[in-house]
């Protein structure tokens, strides 16, 4: 049977911290149960050589890549194309934009929508000749004689999340992501699918529906993680974790009940957290916590469809340092008819939050999204065309700012809100809470106290030195 080759192309830079992508994980896991030979590569780990090396040496392409990256992706499967390989495109961006990949030449399929189980029938019938079989998957797209030949709706969201093998992650160069990151991070996930309208988000891939796994198999994985590398940290990539507090409290107890000790990181919404969950997920190991606030103005949150007040988003920074968790936010500058008095309202939202750190991005309407069709006529299609969109930039006009005010209100606001968090009376207030954090966890107290000064030892970890 032929080879296949499933990839995810690198980013123009990379911003996010480096760990293992657990979309081509799954996909190389279930080839492997479906007894098809696979090999997974992840571009941003080694250089363009070991692409082509990848490339030449397998017979099927597959590629992934977000939004920002497709241009590099239409290039490789141009090279890839060249050497007589057949080309295969999937992930968000190609469940909305076929055209874009299939006009080029380059790609001979496209497969929208969740591929752990497409991927595998549509290899089978490409090793097969079989035409007719191809015709029928769910979610197959593909061009003969430059004409538009099957063009099939994507496949029912998977509802089974725990039928599922587990991502193959020893089929990736784990010990070059721990190189590459200090932390040692490894992600995973809990669930697919987010409720919740926001304007910029494309849901064509995980849909809007909202999908969990079991604890037991959350738990699992999470065991297996620990004894087979030894993480730093543990990243749930979920889009909301906490939207139903009773399973993560579940899977804290079971957490706690085995004895399981790491850190992890969480993403979630403002409104979808409490303090007694806080406190419990902080026992069970949760250290950081990352918000999509995306503004403090309530006018911008209404815009974006967020479905949250500024007074909810304070309360829930405001609890998580109180719980002893580290809170990290996420912002976007240059929403559809921002002004400097929105910018203001999010710069006073932030002090009165005090979060640990923020990111801001430039506002950037993708493709498939509920901002794309709403504003296609603010957006740059020539710019748009050559460079698509990244976090500092963007083909939307805006309507008050330039390009360059925009990078400037970005970088000022980072600027600004570091300044603040780092003064003085931040560092005494911070202190304050954490001692309030520790009287009402002495033994968290007790610890802290014993390493600050020498009679508790840190933590160890060990370097591990193979996966398989």
């Amino acid at each position: 049977m032929r080879k296949t080759l499933i990839t995810y192309v690198k980013p123009h830079v990379q911003e996010d911290p480096l760990s293992m992508i657990l979309g081509i994980g799954y996909l190389g896991a279930m080839l492997e149960r479906e007894n098809i030979p696979v090999e997974l590569h992840d571009e941003r780990i080694g250089s363009d050589a070991d692409m082509k090396a990848a490339i030449e040496r397998n017979d099927v392409i597959g590629f992934s890549a977000l939004t920002p990256n497709i241009r590099r992706a239409i290039a490789w499967a141009k090279y890839a194309k060249e050497k007589g390989k057949i080309t295969i495109m999937g992930g968000p961006h190609a469940s909305v934009d076929q055209g874009v990949f299939l006009d080029t030449g380059h790609f001979d399929y496209v497969l929208k929508g969740e591929a752990e189980y497409t991927l595998p029938q549509l290899l089978k019938a490409i090793d097969g000749n079989d035409e007719a079989a191809i015709m029928e998957i769910p979610g197959v797209a593909s061009m003969r004689d430059r004409e538009l030949w099957v063009d099939n709706e994507a496949p029912p969201l998977i509802k089974k999340l725990d039928e599922l093998p587990a991502p193959a992650r020893h089929l990736l160069p784990m010990e070059s992501y721990f190189q590459n990151n200090p932390e040692h991070l490894i992600y995973i996930f809990t669930t697919r699918g987010c409720p919740f309208k926001c304007i910029f988000c494309q849901k064509e891939l995980t849909g809007r529906g909202f999908r969990v796994r079991s604890t037991e198999a959350i738990v699992d994985e999470l065991e297996h993680i620990i004894k087979a590398y030894d993480p730093g940290v543990i990243l749930f990539v979920d889009e909301i974790l906490t939207l139903r507090k009773k399973r993560i409290h579940e899977m804290c107890d079971e957490i706690l009940r085995r004895g399981l000790k790491f850190e992890w990181v969480a993403n979630t919404r403002a409104d979808c957290v409490d303090y007694p969950l806080l406190k419990h997920m902080h026992r069970a190991g949760c250290r950081r916590i990352y918000y999509g606030w995306e503004s403090g103005s309530q006018r911008m949150l209404d815009v974006l469809k967020k479905d949250l007040t500024p007074e909810v988003i304070i309360n829930a920074a405001r609890m998580t340092r109180r719980a002893g968790i580290w809170a990290k936010v996420y912002l976007i500058v240059g929403s559809p008819g921002e002004t400097k008095a929105d910018v203001a309202e999010t710069e006073k939202v932030l002090r009165l939050a005090g979060p640990d750190l923020i990111r801001i991005s430039v506002f950037n309407p993708l493709i498939g999204t509920e901002s794309w069709d709403a504003y296609e006529a603010n957006l740059d299609m020539d710019d748009l065309s050559e460079n698509y969109v990244s976090s500092n930039r963007s083909g939307y006009r805006h309507e008050n700012f330039s390009q360059i005010e925009l990078e400037e209100l970005r970088k000022n606001m980072v600027r600004s809100y570091e300044r603040w968090y780092y003064a003085m009376p931040q560092r005494l207030r911070r202190v304050w809470e954490r001692a309030l954090y520790y009287s009402e966890n002495p033994l968290y107290g007790r610890k802290r106290v014993g390493r600050m000064i020498g009679l508790v030892p840190p933590p160890q970890r060990h370097v591990v030195t193979s996966h398989h």
